[in-house]
């Protein structure tokens, strides 16, 4: 976060939450109707959240059985302001 956005978190001060999603449960706030077909169903997504001067929920949506990160979205006060695929499905398969 400091070296992206220029913000400075202590661990302490982060929640964090880890749920399973089938893609009909997918909040479009988070995952853009572009990402949502490149994911498994369902997808593992974990949420960090951090409030200090704005909120910031930074999500990772992975693999369920691999644990491996496929997708990064930033909001910052509710409002989607970076995301990134990580790894495709696809390129995971051996």
């Amino acid at each position: 976060m400091e070296e992206k956005f220029g913000v400075a978190v202590e661990s302490d001060e982060v929640g964090e939450e880890s749920v399973l999603l089938y893609h009909e449960e997918l909040d479009e706030e988070l995952i853009s109707i572009d990402v949502k077909p490149i994911l498994p169903n369902p997808v593992s997504f974990q949420t960090y959240i951090y409030n200090e001067e704005s909120e910031w929920i930074i999500g990772i949506a992975t693999e369920v059985e691999t644990n491996s990160p496929l997708f990064l979205v930033c909001l910052k006060d509710g409002k989607r302001i970076y995301e990134e695929v990580l790894l495709r499905e696809k390129d995971n398969e051996k």
